[in-house]
């Protein structure tokens, strides 16, 4: 059976070092067989791993190979079933993290998740993570919405996405505890620049549970557009327009004095 050049040299862990997207400060590759060694021992830090991702934790070197080979063999095939790029630093080349997607339905959706070395952590990864992984799926794989799972316990990353736009969907059980879903619709090259402008605000991490300025913001939308609703506009003119009335009063009393002041002088 006659295979292209490149699924041989996916297969074999030397996929084209060809960035698949950019962001400002990494670039995302293929999970090139070069940096096999470092996938491993992230998988094996306690502190990158756990308490949350305990299903990959301590995993062998053997099974982290083979793991990643089959992720170049589906980024190799005419139709792959996942995306999985391995982020790199752009000014020092190191390696970063993990993210893309680990169930991608060309032309429909991809289940979003990352893995970001503990020393990385709280310095925005996750932010360009998304974004970068995004536009990979709208442009490349004609992608209309991105999911997400995650532990109901990781208190980070329930932060992150509901910062992010995304809408919690539901719940499930599995043999490693309570499972959250989460749902963002793409759409739109204008949404895609607001996403990006979001992207960059999520960098932006403060010290509670991973709370970024993204968050703030979306709070502060949120009440804003409350504001704007019949029933609230009704309640604020019915509770405070006497007490406005009686303020711009003495205002223009106030003006009317010092003009009367000036005058006499």
């Amino acid at each position: 059976e006659h295979r292209p050049r490149e699924q041989e040299e996916a297969e074999a862990g030397g996929a084209s070092e060809e960035p698949l997207v950019t962001s400002e400060r990494f670039v995302f590759f293929a999970p090139h067989g070069s940096r096999d060694a470092d996938a491993h021992a992230m998988y094996a830090d306690e502190q990158t791993m756990l308490p949350h991702l305990r299903p990959m934790f301590g995993m062998s070197r053997d099974a982290a190979s083979a793991r990643r080979a089959a992720q170049r063999q589906s980024l190799a095939a005419r139709s792959p079933s996942q995306c999985l790029l391995d982020i790199v630093c752009r000014a020092s080349g190191a390696f970063v993290g993990t993210t893309g997607f680990r169930a991608l339905r060309p032309g429909a959706s991809g289940e979003w998740g990352a893995i970001v070395r503990a020393r990385w952590r709280r310095r925005g990864v996750c932010g360009e993570a998304l974004d970068a992984s995004t536009r990979l799926l709208r442009e490349r794989f004609g992608g209309r919405e991105v999911t997400a799972v995650t532990l109901a316990t990781n208190a980070p990353m329930l932060s992150f996405l509901a910062g992010s736009g995304f809408e919690r969907t539901g719940e499930f059980e599995n043999e490693w505890g309570r499972q959250v879903e989460w749902r963002l619709a793409l759409r739109g090259a204008a949404a895609g620049e607001a996403a990006r402008v979001d992207a960059g605000l999520a960098r932006y991490v403060g010290p509670f549970l991973g709370e970024n300025l993204l968050h703030r913001v979306v709070e502060l939308r949120r009440k804003i557009s409350l504001s704007e609703a019949p029933a609230v506009r009704a309640f604020l003119r019915s509770h405070f327009a006497e007490e406005r009335r009686s303020a711009e009063a003495e205002e223009k009393a106030a003006e009317a004095e010092a003009e009367a002041a000036e005058a006499a002088e």
